[in-house]
């Protein structure tokens, strides 16, 4: 019997032969096709096809290395299948067909291959069919849109530029093929560790089956089993790394729009922000300031003397960060494209000639970041920037984005040496960028903690950046959307991320941008935003009522910046995201589950909020889980497990801290470079 076959798959067939492995197993089935099983971890373990003629190139950059300590395992062959038993969970390996089952202690399945389908493959597409559980639930993929639970949809892997995206809009900027699934209140992980093109269905158009498949590249997959989703994520965190401990100043608010220029106007929106007294950190250079669109350059009639410039924004407490194209354009007397092309610095069709695409400086160039020449030569020109007094940087258009939307895969990135077409390699791109800004951080400026943010990347981005959802649009829908997509991010293993407040494409009306501005308040990263020729952005562009809502707001963030450095110390510490959807700590509570709650979150273990995200609305819906809250507004509490309503006017937050929390706050600073203050004040709430 050969493996079985139907449709354009070929099936894993009946096992044939096995070896034990000093931490797992080695499956040989019919056909000579080969499964590695192998536990990292009592809860964790990675799966790897391969077959005869099918290359067996496995993605490491997305993974931490590291050592991991040996796992207890007991081994035990039965009739019908194989056993492997760790601490906390049993893996069978059914040998007629080969499919793995993984079960609980108690011995209830967690999760299991379709038993009909499994494993397949065709040509160098592959696929995994899991059995889809009732009421089976789905979170993470990182940057997705749609409900926070991804059930009965297909989601696809591949950075695009997706303007204007909406609830349906799928792909979008980023790829994280990993999920959190939650069948009978038992939570597992899979990191699909792929960066083709990649496809997973949640039950999407049947009752049957999830899968995940890749249209290239291994089927190499973590599994990690909770059963709580916080330790699933947390688990996750240590294969792919955990975030990076940012600037303090970056979590203060930032001021960004497409662009402010020439440098007269730059300097007025900082003085401005010092009359008025509204606390800020940063300010944002988009494509304007460069000559021509040109990368590493600053164009002379906006900006005549830029180093002047960013000494006194620096006199005035102002980091700036401008942004950062990959594009370099095609030019015979711009030393960065000279530059590149002597050092082989570009991406390549097969026969050798230098990709060119068109972009903002219109033809350029694109470096191929997988090289570690490449990066170390970006990191030389970045570093230029930084002796001139810029702070961080901005990776856009790092998806690759190219007009046409459709950067050819043919072309081909070093890859170590053994050159991969951008079918592998354009997922990676946003990621490799940023892994090259990150090195020049740590070359040229060691004793300076790294801020950068990024539109595009991929699993383990976290560790060297932090994420904008990218060009959102100025609607009630979108600022729902944003609170869904950063809570995705953070059950990705993401967690310093944020949207554009205010929307990017569009204009707000004046009630959308204050609440807005009260979401952006209690998000990691927090930046206002807009497109070209838009109307003004800024806290103080929609009358002096929402002007002083922004404040109210923006100095709230100021106060709570020791509680936010402290979330980000422990997102760091364990890989816990800073905005947790409630059932991260009240998983068996069926009611966090519902859409109409989605919305809410938890900063923090004990920080309730619940934003108001419909236009007129000055009563707000709220659900508390288990537990006694405080209502911070008037010091109502509220006992949990059940639904309240509450009044929301335009210049409040709903925000209720549950029985043993406590909340630290200081004294309103200017920016994060100010004198620090001396006095620390606690909000203690025990409802005994």
């Amino acid at each position: 019997m050969m493996n079985t076959a139907f449709g354009k798959y070929q099936h894993l067939g009946n096992l044939q032969s096995f070896q034990r492995t000093e931490n797992g197993i080695e499956l040989i089935c019919e056909g000579d096709v080969k499964v590695i099983l192998t536990f990292y971890k009592s809860n964790m373990f990675r799966v790897t096809l391969e077959h005869p003629g099918y290359p067996n190139d496995l993605l490491t950059s997305p993974l931490v290395d590291r050592m991991w300590e040996p796992v207890a395992l007991q081994f035990q062959e039965e009739d019908i299948h194989l056993r492997l038993d760790t601490k906390d969970l049993s893996v069978l390996i059914h040998k007629m067909p080969c499919r793995i089952s993984v079960l609980d202690a108690r011995g209830n399945v967690i999760n299991r291959d379709d038993p009909g389908m499994g494993i397949g493959w065709d040509g160098n597409e592959v696929r995994n069919w899991k059995s889809l559980g009732n009421n089976e639930r789905f979170f993470g993929l990182g940057e997705k849109t749609g409900n926070v639970d991804k059930y009965r949809r297909e989601w696809v892997m591949w950075n695009s530029d997706t303007p204007a995206y909406n609830d349906k809009t799928d792909p979008v900027y980023q790829s994280i093929p990993f999920f959190v699934g939650l069948h009978n209140q038992q939570a597992y992980g899979i990191y699909f560790n792929n960066s083709y093109r990649t496809v997973f269905n949640f039950g999407a158009g049947n009752e049957r089956y999830s899968s995940f498949s890749a249209d290239g590249g291994p089927l190499d997959y973590f599994f990690i089993y909770g059963p709580q989703i916080s330790s699933v994520v947390t688990t996750y965190s240590e294969l792919t790394g955990r975030t990076f401990l940012p600037p303090l100043w970056s979590l203060g608010y930032q001021q960004c729009r497409w662009s402010y220029y020439p440098e007269s106007e730059v300097l007025n929106l900082a003085k401005t922000f010092r009359e008025k007294q509204i606390p800020a950190d940063v300010i944002y250079l988009d494509i304007h300031y460069m000559d021509g669109y040109r990368v590493f350059t600053w164009d002379k009639q906006r900006f005549r003397n830029p180093v002047n410039m960013l000494n006194i924004l620096q006199d005035m407490g102002f980091k700036v960060i401008p942004i950062i194209d990959p594009g370099v354009k095609q030019d015979e007397n711009y030393r960065v494209a000279q530059e590149g092309l002597a050092g082989d610095h570009f991406v390549k069709y097969p026969d050798g000639e230098v990709y060119v695409g068109e972009v903002w400086p219109s033809y350029a160039f694109f470096p191929d970041f997988s090289r570690p020449q490449t990066r170390d030569w970006w990191g030389s020109h970045l570093a230029t920037m930084l002796d001139s007094g810029i702070d961080g940087f901005w990776n856009d258009m790092n998806e690759p984005a190219v007009w046409g939307q459709a950067f050819p895969t043919e072309v081909l990135a070093e890859d170590g040496g053994k050159f991969s077409s951008f079918k592998k390699m354009h997922n990676l791109y946003g990621f490799q960028m940023a892994q090259a800004t990150f090195d020049a951080f740590r070359k040229y400026r060691p004793n300076q903690r790294p801020f950068i943010v990024t539109r595009a990347g991929f699993a383990g981005e976290q560790r060297i950046t932090s994420v904008w959802l990218g060009d959102n649009s100025s609607t009630w829908a979108d600022l729902e959307l944003g609170i869904r997509m950063m809570l995705g991010m953070g059950l990705s293993g993401v967690p310093f991320t944020g949207t554009d407040v205010g929307g990017f494409i569009g204009t707000p009306t004046p009630e959308l941008y204050a609440r807005w501005i009260q979401v952006g308040a209690m998000s990691p990263f927090f930046r206002t935003h807009t497109v070209e020729n838009s109307s003004s952005q800024e806290p103080w562009s929609f009358g002096e009522t929402v002007e002083g809502i922004s404040k109210k707001f923006i100095e709230k963030r100021y106060r709570m910046l020791p509680y936010f450095y402290s979330l980000m110390w422990e997102a760091s510490e364990s890989g816990t995201p800073l905005l947790r959807p409630l059932f991260w700590h009240f998983q068996d509570d069926e009611s966090v589950y519902q859409t109409e709650f989605q919305h809410q979150f938890l900063l923090g273990e004990n920080l309730l909020v619940a934003p108001v995200t419909r236009d007129g609305e000055r009563l707000k819906k709220v659900y508390l889980p288990e537990g006694d809250w405080l209502n911070l507004k008037d010091e109502t509490i509220y006992s949990g497990g059940k639904t309240i309503i509450v009044e929301a006017p335009l210049d409040e937050l709903p925000m209720f801290l549950r029985s043993g929390g406590i909340l630290p706050e200081q004294p309103v600073r200017q920016h994060t470079g100010a004198d620090a203050p001396n006095e620390l004040s606690l909000d203690v709430f025990s409802a005994n």
